[in-house]
Formats: structure tokens, C-alpha cells, sequence
């Protein structure tokens, strides 16, 4: 006798405000002195320099690669609303957001050459400890939902650890055990001081996040204009399933393609997901709602099983509006 349980988890309106409408400038034309004061007007929660290395960086972003930050921003209305969320369940800065730009360009299905995958770019040894599964059926590296569950674990532990965000923020790119002797070996406290004992990578890593914040707070300074697929604007709502899904028999009951709801769930690597201890997220669009209901009401009343189906919590609006 099985059960299934559906717990409505968030639902989100996705809709960004547009960049004004302008031409772009090449960005050296702007005054540079700018863009120093609009960062000490931001909510950093580090000390930041800007430097020749947050300058390069900004370079990337706002001139050679303008039409990829612009996608990159069109993304955001999906995901942000999940690192907010989290986020503010463990009350970490807000801005902690934005570490998937750097690290995935919020493309969940992602993977590096060294192994890293999803959103957050979690190498396997490092998502298996914090409870991902990692299998033939799914990486939940790439799952919005868990790898952003298990990311907000790790920040806090990091922070715990070394009680400064600069120290978390390298400890995230190359370990804590590196940053740990790199503060043993200098007495000091904080990232600028101890950047020459960390690899290559890590040095560059903060002016790297400090660049990515200030273009995802302050894009339209530049005449940036967010880029957006056409699912991207929709809203959707995301279920806690208690039982194995079937993604192609979802996706025919919902009048979607299966490419389509996989889409939707990157962290799914077949059509079929076997039953587990832990619930799997099931993220659908709100056209697909009313065909979902009418499919679960069905399957409940099949002949010899018992299911049990738990009342949708009221839809709560998750998405504020957004500057990034």
C-alpha cells in the first residue's frame, strides 16, 4: 500500500523589471568614478577593494562578454527567489545570492572539467556529504532546491568556522583546509592579507564575487537589459513528492513534452525515479497545475492502492520585485 503526498513549497511569479531602454555605451566611456561610489553605497558583506582585479572583471562583464551577463541575468528570476529563500531560513546575507553567477552562471546543469556540477558547483565528495544523491536517476547537485539546501549548510558551517565572509567565500572556492593554514601561517584575519598563501584560483576568486554583485545590483547603471526565454517569465510551483515519479506519464497528463518537464528539473537524469527516504521536488508551471490536480485526484482513486494526498498549503508569493 502506497502513499503519496504533496506538499505545495513555493510558488513564483516571475516577472523582473526591465533595464531602461538605451543603446549601450562602451563601458570604459562611463565615468569610473562611479562605480566606486555605488559600491561603498552597497550591502557588501565583506570588506572590498576595488582593485586592478575587480576592475578586469567588470571589464568581462559589462564589455567582452555584455550579451552573456545579459543572459545570465534573464535566469535570475528563476532561481533567486530560491537562494532568498534559504537564505533568509538560515539568516545569511542576502547578497550570498549572487555565488551561483560566478559559479554556473545559473545554469543548473553545468559541470566543470574537474567534476563540479549545478548551480552552486558542488564537486561530488562535497555533495554527498551534505546529503545530495549523486546516482543513475539524478544529481541532486543540479536540482535548484536540494543543492541550494545543502549550500546554505555549508556557508553556515564555513562561517562558523572563520566568522568572516571573505575567509567563507575562499574556504567555498578551495577548501577550508587550505584557507585554515594559510591563517596560521600569517596571524592574520582576513582575505587581502592572506590572498599570496592561497592558489591562484581563490586570489582571484573575491575580486571575482565582488565584480559579479555589483553588476547584478547595478546592471542598469550600464544599460544592461536582462535576456529571457519565453519560460523563463513563467510563474511555477514546486511540490514535495513522497513516492517514485514517473516523468513521462507526469509530463502526458500535464500536455507537456518530457524534454520540457525535464527542463524544468534539471536534477532528473531519466524519466523514471525510484521511491526514497527522502521526498524528491517536483517543479511545474502554473498552466501545468490544473491537469497535475486532475492526474493526482485520478491516480488516487486507482483500484487497490491508497493514496493520501495532503492539502495544498495557500500559495504564497515568493518573488519580490527585483533589481537583479
Amino acid at each position: 500500500m502506497k502513499a503519496l503526498t504533496l506538499n505545495l513549497l513555493l510558488c513564483c511569479s516571475c516577472l523582473m523589471p526591465a533595464a531602461a531602454a538605451s543603446d549601450a555605451p562602451d563601458w570604459k566611456q562611463e565615468s569610473l568614478h562611479d562605480i566606486p561610489y555605488r559600491m561603498l553605497k552597497m550591502d557588501f558583506p565583506f570588506r572590498v577593494d576595488y582593485n586592478h582585479e575587480v576592475r578586469e572583471e567588470l571589464h568581462s562583464y559589462l564589455r567582452t562578454g555584455r550579451r552573456e551577463t545579459e543572459k545570465m541575468l534573464g535566469r535570475s528570476v528563476m532561481y533567486f527567489p530560491i537562494f532568498e529563500h534559504y537564505l533568509q531560513q538560515r539568516n545569511l546575507p542576502k547578497m550570498l545570492k549572487y555565488i551561483p553567477l560566478l559559479e554556473s552562471r545559473l545554469k543548473p546543469g553545468i559541470e566543470s572539467a574537474a567534476g563540479a556540477a549545478g548551480l552552486w558547483q558542488f564537486m561530488p565528495a562535497t555533495g554527498k556529504g551534505f546529503g545530495l544523491r549523486i546516482d543513475e536517476w539524478s544529481d541532486e547537485r543540479k536540482d535548484p532546491y536540494r543543492s541550494t539546501e545543502a549550500a546554505v549548510r555549508y556557508l553556515s558551517r564555513l562561517y562558523r568556522q572563520f566568522g568572516e565572509w571573505s575567509l567563507v567565500l575562499a574556504a567555498y572556492n578551495c577548501g577550508p583546509g587550505r584557507v585554515q593554514r594559510a591563517l596560521d601561517k600569517t596571524g592574520c584575519d582576513n582575505f587581502w592579507d592572506i590572498a599570496h598563501h592561497l592558489p591562484r584560483q581563490t586570489r582571484a576568486y573575491l575580486p571575482r564575487i565582488i565584480a559579479t554583485m555589483y553588476v547584478a545590483e547595478q546592471y542598469q547603471k550600464h544599460h544592461l537589459k536582462p535576456r529571457f526565454r519565453a519560460y523563463q517569465r513563467k510563474s511555477f510551483s514546486v511540490f514535495r513528492v513522497h513516492r517514485e515519479l514517473d516523468l513521462e506519464e507526469i509530463a502526458y497528463h500535464c500536455d507537456m513534452s518530457v524534454n520540457t518537464l525535464l527542463a524544468w528539473n534539471p536534477g532528473y537524469l531519466a524519466t523514471y525515479i525510484p521511491e526514497r527516504d527522502k521526498p524528491h521536488y517536483l517543479i511545474l508551471p502554473d498552466h501545468a497545475l490544473s491537469r497535475f490536480q486532475k492526474y493526482i485526484i485520478k491516480e488516487s482513486r486507482r483500484p487497490g492502492e491508497d493514496y493520501a494526498i495532503a492539502v495544498l498549503k495557500a500559495r504564497e508569493k515568493q518573488l519580490e520585485s527585483h533589481k537583479s
